[in-house]
């Protein structure tokens, strides 16, 4: 049967060489960040007595989210036998574990006591979703880690076994996350049984979207062949999930409304005329959703790449929307004590909307997560095979639309165009 050949990057160039030295400049400021912050203490972050769960528990899920949709997006072709997607298979594999690491560096960088990182494992509560998410996230680094390694050595078998049991983790994984904020019934904001599938779709979508994004930019910095079509049928599927992901959301804001004691909170996030309206309007359900949307369905942009990208990034920061509305307005409304009365504020904020802006120094703590991920990633596609030296699309796909590479700089007659019949000469044998 037809086959991938994958092999590591060169490497050599002076820009590859910079990207390295600077990345590895973020990723110490990080280090020096998070020094800082753990003798000096949580107020130099922003945070306050109400705002506990800053930026970092909302790219603490974004990452959780974006790693357990790779690792769904990988596993595609070895459960179902889908040769067209195991171009993504290693490197969404990769990205899967790197992510999880930049979350779990996240979310234990912004603890009070990070020496305590132990204590979850010998201090189980099974009620607790926090308790047992030390077990769940730890094993799923250990699997995908073990997947990836099983690929490397070209194991059909042991890949198809661990792919099976990678997405079972990275289901419960999603859902678990979403789990610990949807039983918080004492903020109206977080009580909801819809948040751990609308974690999973999400992260489905977003993973997605960043997996077209992480291959096309590879393979062009890289100087690599990839055939367009790719990500013509990957668009497919992602709009397909943003359309999931899109009635999710809705559904879960709709029942919110109408429950009463939860309108107050709903009204707040929509029509106040806060930070979070905003995000909801236009970042979620502007950039994140119509954006792609259209762009996806109308026939002048569906087809070309240049579009399909656009709306991957579009889609992207629309989930990133999400995350903030999930994590940052429930602690900024406070909780209604009585139902239906004003109460008195006091020097904790209780009675009064609390604001809260990240500093100095969780920003760099933020930029230096992503630069480890980068990092990371620039490093392992070096020293280990897994990039295709070329991608041609090797199973057909039933007359697709042509697709245009665009960014050249000529007008859209002169663009190059990638029909069925060139793609599939000279496929890989």
């Amino acid at each position: 049967m037809a086959k991938y050949y994958f092999e590591s990057i060169k490497g050599k160039s002076p820009w590859y060489n910079f990207a390295v030295a600077v990345l590895a400049l973020l990723v110490f400021g990080w280090l020096i960040a998070t020094i800082i912050r753990f003798y000096a203490g949580f107020w130099i972050t922003g945070l306050n007595h109400s705002i506990t769960w800053g930026g970092s528990e909302v790219l603490f899920v974004l990452f959780v989210g974006l790693s357990a949709g790779s690792l769904l997006i990988s596993a595609l072709g070895a459960i179902f036998g889908q040769t067209e997607y195991k171009i993504l298979s290693r490197v969404a594999a990769l990205n899967s574990v790197l992510f999880m690491a930049a979350a779990l560096m996240m979310l234990i960088s912004s603890w009070g006591r990070p020496d305590r990182i132990f204590l979850p494992f010998y201090n189980i509560n099974p009620r607790s979703m926090l308790s047992l998410n030390a077990f769940v996230y730890s094993s799923y680094i250990t699997v995908g880690i073990i997947y990836l390694w099983a690929q490397l050595k070209n194991s059909e078998k042991w890949s198809r076994i661990l792919a099976i049991t990678a997405v079972c983790t990275a289901i419960f994984v999603h859902s678990g996350t979403g789990f610990i904020f949807g039983v918080i019934n004492g903020r109206e904001l977080y009580f909801s049984s819809l948040t751990p599938l609308a974690f999973v779709i999400a992260a489905l979508s977003s993973g997605t979207a960043l997996a077209m994004l992480i291959l096309h930019y590879s393979f062009k910095a890289t100087k690599r062949k990839i055939d367009p079509r790719f990500f013509l049928q990957l668009s497919k599927v992602m709009l397909g999930l943003i359309f999931f992901v899109f009635f999710i959301v809705t559904i879960e804001h709709l029942i919110h409304m109408y429950v009463p004691e939860h309108y107050a909170g709903e009204e707040y996030v929509m029509f106040s005329g806060s930070f979070f309206t905003y995000v909801f309007w236009i970042q979620l359900y502007g950039i994140g959703f119509i954006l792609p949307i259209i762009i996806l369905l109308y026939p002048k942009t569906r087809s070309k790449l240049g579009w399909i990208l656009t709306a991957s990034v579009l889609h992207v920061v629309g989930i990133l929307g999400e995350r903030i509305l999930f994590i940052l307005p429930g602690q900024f409304r406070y909780i209604p004590i009585l139902p239906g009365y004003e109460f008195f504020s006091n020097a904790y904020g209780d009675g009064e909307t609390i604001t809260y802006f990240p500093m100095v120094t969780a920003w760099i703590q933020y930029i230096g997560v992503i630069a480890f991920v980068a990092l990371a990633y620039l490093l392992l596609i070096k020293w280990l095979p897994l990039l295709p030296q070329e991608a041609k699309l090797i199973k057909p796909a039933p007359a697709p639309d042509l697709l245009i590479e665009e960014g050249n700089g000529e007008e859209e007659g002169g663009e190059e165009e990638t029909d069925a019949g060139a793609a599939e000469a000279g496929a890989p044998a």
